[in-house]
């Protein structure tokens, strides 16, 4: 798992192909997902904010997880698919890892939980919206099965 750094444009970017030859100049994204631009590295996305700033087209920013694994139901409510690559909205989720004392429990939570899953990372951490954090919890006690949030925030600051 790697953290980008989106910054969306306003979509009227598109229509000024000058504009955005000086963005791809001063501040080359690794890949553009249809107005938001994806950065590696806060500087080069630093550039590009105060760029779009001083045009009066930035429409926001995003911390980004790019991982690989099994999309959920709700994923395309909080990620893309772009050029191989998968891309979640971190803001939005929230991270937890499961712990088995039992295959059997562990399994029958998981079916419980499958609906509201956005996405399992193939190294076994899973992501849903922020707002079934308690659902979650809830599911996890029933069955009797250990969980561990991760603060994203924290470990994207780490890296």
């Amino acid at each position: 798992m790697n953290f980008v750094i989106g910054t969306e444009a306003n979509p009227i970017l598109s229509e000024l192909p000058d504009f955005q030859e000086v963005l791809f100049a001063v501040a080359p994204p690794l890949v553009v997902y249809e107005n938001i631009y994806l950065y590696g590295e806060q500087r080069t996305a630093d550039e590009a904010i105060g760029l779009l700033q001083e045009a009066d087209l930035l429409e926001g920013t995003h911390l980004l997880i790019k991982t690989a694994g099994c999309a959920g139901e709700d994923f395309y409510d909080y990620g893309f698919q772009l050029e191989g690559d998968t891309y979640l909205f971190a803001g939005e989720l929230c991270a937890f890892i499961l712990f088995e004392d039992s295959k059997i429990q562990t399994e029958m939570a998981l079916i419980q939980l499958e609906e509201h899953l956005v996405f399992k990372a193939d190294e076994g951490t899973y992501f849903a919206a922020k707002h079934y954090t308690e659902l979650i919890l809830g599911i996890v006690k029933a069955y009797e099965v250990k969980v561990e949030f991760l603060d994203l925030d924290k470990w994207f600051k780490k890296i």
